[in-house]
This record gives structure tokens, C-alpha cells and sequence, in this order.
């Protein structure tokens, strides 16, 4: 019997001990929720919940045969259970969610999603959890029993795959990380089954050129699709189709990552040009890449960056019980770990972002913004107005912004400068008001033509402007205490308001209720995000005023009945543009 160890006794038994256990939980929640995702269209989904009770069931082969040497049988000293769920309740779960993956293909071979109909790249994602799900069964094939039981679940997903290739050798794709998914399919299929078009495809996708800048980050700057789609992606074209250059982009990638990861999991993505750049995103699908990159080069902040997703629990096992499964490398031990850095300032010149630690503060300074240059919030861009984050413990000031009363324009996203301190952020806008057209010049008033905040029938560029300007400054500078910023602005005189929001539901004091906010004029106040004594920070603000704040996330925003609102805790403060103006948001050790 061949071991699916990478060497009999070379194990990261704790690691592997987190992965049994949490495949087995997974296992028993999708037993029971079988039956209600008979109706789902999520064919992802399907994919990967057969992928993880294949895993489960295969991490146990050879035991129900009375064999020794698969990972549980060795993995037994250390109190595993995993006698529970039973085979046969993994074989038939996983039977339902196969059988209607069938019934969702499309007769092109492809899969929808939502409105994503007869999708490539939507396809892509089922089709490497398929072959994942097909090399594990392959590996399993010298266990007789393993084998037989799993025989019906695998010819169905040979006929998926088959029928989705000539499809994906063809299709096309329409965002930056969907080449990578996809290219990966193609070359899965091609390891699996070969056919010089699929090669080929993959190939023509590789031939565009890795997406990656000179901060290390990808062009979409997504936590997201760094770890689920293009890192993942990458690794298997680099084993797949012999593309070793790949990995080392990885490894930049992820070098790159370390400074964004919170001590509690969470990646900084205050920049990113996709939707997490207003989520809450954590770092434990980097799991894998971060081990597979540690154990090739030996880096110990991989090796800290790993060692913490798991001491924190997982919520994907099964998918990591897979890639250990599939790569068992991934099994052996890791080597010594970084301590946790103290203290430490990393830019992102690309991104406009500067990333700050102060022992066990953390904060971040953006002012990488796509709307300097494009004039619009459109999904695709780096569209959040957030200037500052910082946290300690368990406060998060989850942000600061800024927002001038000027033309409706909303909030200030500025440029960025490193300073020695911190960084500057600096915008200045232009508005004002056109004069009539010259009776010589020609015109047409009867096309809509963009004035830059909105659109009209009057020729604005044949026309001359009364300009008005509003430059504003905010210097930010971290320590070890907190985060301060001090804020000037020159030009048109106008108001402004700023907004604090810190996450969840905290108490505040030493400042007014108002329609659910709390506003602070000078003077400070403390906002205490729990019971736990200490935890809390304190606001302090100096050249404020009385004025009640008016705080407009812009035209952009409310023409189209949209919010740009941050969900938590609000603290806002109402200023002129002709007082300068402090704000410092100490947080106290605990």
C-alpha cells in the first residue's frame, strides 16, 4: 500500500490535526444540508462541497479495509476522530451534489452564474475543483474499496469535465483575474486529458503577462482574488505547464501581503479596486500558498503568517485538506517562524497606501484613490474615500473622511506622499460657473456632454469658466499611541465635515447625539467598543466649531439614491475651511 505521506512520521501533526477535525465538522454540516441544496444553482459551491467529503473520505482510505497508512490511521495519537461521519453518508451526500452539477450544465458545456450566463470563467472555478476532485480519486484508485465506492461520482464528473473543455479552449473572460482561473482550468484538463488546444489556450493567456505591479500587488489590489483565484491559479500553471517563473510572482505577492495582514486575520484592502475593498476580508485562504512558498524558501514571515491562520481556526478545512491531499509537501513541518514584528513602515507607492505598526497598533494611510484620474465611482476602481484606519486590540477605527462643501463633490480622495512621520495627503478640486458662448463660435446644444460632475446640453468646452479651487492638506502622523491629523485648507471658503466611524456598536461619551451620530466639537471623547475595561479610544479635537456637520457623501452617490455610508459607530465634527483643525485618536493600552 502506497502512503499518501510525503514520509511516514514527517508530519505537522497539529497542522494536519486542525485539518482532520475541521474536514469532518464541514462533513456533517453538508450531510444535513444535502437535501436543501438539491435546489441551489450555485454550481461552485456544489463543486467544492463534493471536493471537500472526497478529500474527508479519502484522508480515511485503507481503514475501513483494516489497512494502515493513510493520513487518519496516523494521525490517530493525537485524538483525532474521524471515524465520524460515516462513508456511506459522505458518498451520498457528495452523490447529490454531483448529480446536480450535472443538471446545471448547460448544453455548451458552461455553467451560469446569476447573471452570468454560459460563463468561462465562471466555469473555470468548478472545473479546477473538478479536477482537483478527479486527482484525488486517482490517488486513492490502490485502495480497493476507496475505488470502488467513489467509481459512479467519478464518471460523472469525467463527463463534466469533458464536456466543458471544448467550451473553455474557446471562451473568453471579462475581469484581470479570470485569465488566471481560467488559463488553470485549461491546463488541468490538458494534464488530465491531452488535447494541444487546451495548452495552447492556457498558453495565449500566459503570453498577456502577469498582472502584477511594482508595490507586489495585482491589478485588481484584491485580498479576495489574490488568495482565491490568481496565488492559486499561478501555482498550478507553474506545476501544470511547467512555468516555475510563476512561482517567484507568488512569492512577491505574498512578501508584499505580509504588511496588510492584521493580527486577527484580516487583510488591509482600503485600496483595492473590488468589492473588498468595503469588506472585512480574512487571510486564511493565502493558507496553502504561504505554506507551499515557507517550505520551498524557508521565510520565516510565511511561516508566522501560516502558523496564525491556523492557531486562529479555520473555516475552509476541507479545501485545505484537499491541497494537502493533492500535494502532500504541504504536510511536512514548517520551519522556524518570524517573531511578530514591533515596529514597522511599509509604503505601497502604486497603491498610495502606507501601512504603519507601532507594537500592537496598526494603522493605514490611503490616498491611492482611481478618481483623481478617471472622475468616477465605477466598479473596477479603487473607489473609497477612507484616509485613515488604525486599531488596537479590539478598538477598530474602521475609518476618517473628509468632506468639503463644495459643489457637491462629497469626500476628499487625495494623493499620497511619505513623510518621515507618516504621510501627506493633498487634493485640490476645481468647480465654478461658464459664461455665455462667443456669438462666432460654433455649438451644438443639443447634445448632453460631460461637464465633469454631471451632464448637459451646453458645449462647456467652447465656453470660459469662473473657476473656483479648494485645496485641502491633511498631514497624518502614527505612534505608538494613536494616530494624529491635522487638516488646512486653502482657497474658496466653505465648511467641512469629518467623519470617525469605529466598528460595532460602541458607547460614547463627551459627545452630542445627533439622528444617529455622535458630534464632537472641541474637546475630546471617549468611545468605548466594549465592557473591557481599557477598551476604548479617546478623541480628542482642536479648531472645530458648533455649527452642526453637514457631512455629503456627493452627488455621485445620492442622484443615483445610492450611500456610500460605512456601517459602525459615527462620530463627526464640523469645521471651516478657514481654521485649521487637529484630530488625535489615542488608544490606550489595555
Amino acid at each position: 500500500m502506497t502512503s499518501i505521506l510525503p514520509t511516514p512520521g514527517v508530519v505537522d501533526t497539529p497542522y494536519l490535526t486542525a485539518l482532520l477535525d475541521g474536514a469532518a465538522q464541514t462533513a456533517r454540516e453538508l450531510i444535513v444540508a444535502s437535501a436543501a441544496l438539491l435546489g441551489t444553482r450555485d454550481h461552485r459551491a456544489l463543486m467544492r462541497a463534493a471536493l471537500g467529503l472526497i478529500a474527508l473520505d479519502l484522508a480515511r482510505a485503507g481503514e475501513d479495509a483494516g489497512e494502515a497508512g493513510g493520513l487518519a490511521s496516523q494521525a490517530a495519537t493525537s485524538g483525532i476522530v474521524t471515524a465520524d461521519p460515516a462513508t456511506t453518508d459522505l458518498l451520498a451526500a457528495a452523490e447529490v451534489f454531483v448529480a446536480r452539477l450535472a443538471a446545471l450544465q448547460n448544453p455548451s458545456g458552461l455553467f451560469s452564474s446569476e447573471g452570468n450566463l454560459d460563463s468561462p470563467p465562471d466555469t473555470a472555478f468548478t472545473i479546477n475543483d473538478l479536477a482537483a476532485a478527479l486527482a484525488l480519486l486517482d490517488s486513492g484508485a490502490p485502495h480497493d474499496s476507496f475505488a470502488r465506492r467513489w467509481q459512479g461520482v467519478r464518471a460523472t464528473l469525467e463527463r463534466i469535465g469533458r464536456s466543458a473543455a471544448p467550451a473553455l479552449a474557446v471562451g473568453g473572460v471579462h475581469t484581470p483575474n479570470h485569465r488566471w482561473e481560467l488559463a488553470s482550468s485549461l491546463a488541468a484538463l490538458h494534464r488530465r486529458w491531452p488535447e494541444l488546444a487546451l495548452a495552447e489556450r492556457a498558453e495565449a493567456w500566459l503570453a498577456e503577462g502577469i498582472d502584477i505591479d511594482a508595490d507586489g500587488l495585482y491589478s485588481e489590489r484584491s485580498g479576495i482574488y489574490a488568495a482565491e483565484v490568481t496565488n492559486p491559479s499561478l501555482l498550478s500553471l507553474a506545476r501544470d505547464l511547467d512555468h516555475p517563473e510563476l512561482v517567484d510572482l507568488v512569492a512577491r505577492n505574498l512578501r508584499a501581503t505580509v504588511a496588510l495582514i492584521e493580527d486577527d486575520g484580516e487583510v488591509e484592502n482600503v485600496h483595492s479596486r473590488r468589492q473588498d475593498q468595503r469588506l472585512a476580508y480574512d487571510a486564511e485562504l493565502y493558507l496553502s500558498p504561504l505554506r507551499q512558498l515557507a517550505l520551498r524558501g524557508g521565510e520565516p514571515e510565511f511561516v508566522r503568517l501560516a502558523q496564525d491562520i491556523v492557531r486562529r481556526g479555520l473555516r475552509h478545512p476541507a479545501r485545505h485538506l484537499a491541497e494537502a491531499l493533492r500535494h502532500p509537501e504541504l504536510l511536512r513541518p514548517l520551519p522556524t517562524p518570524a517573531p511578530r514584528p514591533v515596529d514597522s513602515t511599509v509604503a505601497y507607492p502604486v497603491s498610495g497606501l502606507l501601512r504603519v505598526r507601532r507594537g500592537d497598533l496598526s494603522a493605514s494611510v490611503f490616498g491611492g484613490s482611481d478618481y483623481a484620474a478617471t472622475g468616477r465611482i465605477a466598479s473596477g476602481l479603487a473607489n473609497s474615500a477612507t484616509l485613515v484606519r488604525a486599531r488596537r486590540g479590539g478598538v477598530v477605527l474602521r475609518s476618517v473622511r473628509v468632506a468639503p462643501t463644495f459643489f457637491s463633490m462629497g469626500c476628499l480622495r487625495p494623493r499620497l506622499t511619505v513623510t518621515e512621520h507618516g504621510a501627506l495627503l493633498a487634493e485640490s478640486r476645481t468647480s465654478g460657473y461658464y459664461e455665455p458662448l462667443a456669438p462666432d463660435a460654433p455649438r451644438d446644444l443639443t447634445r448632453p456632454v460631460d461637464e465633469g460632475r454631471y451632464f448637459a446640453s451646453m458645449d462647456f468646452a467652447r465656453r470660459v469658466r469662473d473657476t473656483l479651487e479648494l485645496t485641502s492638506v491633511i498631514e497624518v502622523e502614527v505612534t505608538g499611541d494613536g494616530v494624529e491629523l491635522t487638516l488646512s485648507f486653502s482657497g474658496a471658503a466653505t465648511r467641512y465635515a469629518v467623519e470617525l466611524v469605529f466598528d460595532g456598536e460602541a458607547t460614547v461619551s463627551g459627545a452630542r447625539a445627533l439622528g444617529g451620530a455622535w458630534w464632537l466639537t472641541d474637546g475630546s471623547s471617549t468611545v468605548a467598543t466594549s465592557a473591557t475595561e481599557g477598551n476604548h479610544a479617546v478623541v480628542s479635537a482642536e479648531g472645530f466649531d458648533d455649527v452642526e456637520p453637514d457631512f455629503d457623501d456627493g452627488e455621485m452617490f445620492g442622484y443615483v439614491g445610492g450611500s456610500d455610508a460605512i456601517a459602525g459607530t459615527r462620530v463627526l465634527l464640523s469645521g471651516s475651511t478657514a481654521t485649521p483643525a487637529r484630530i488625535r485618536i489615542d488608544f490606550p493600552p489595555r
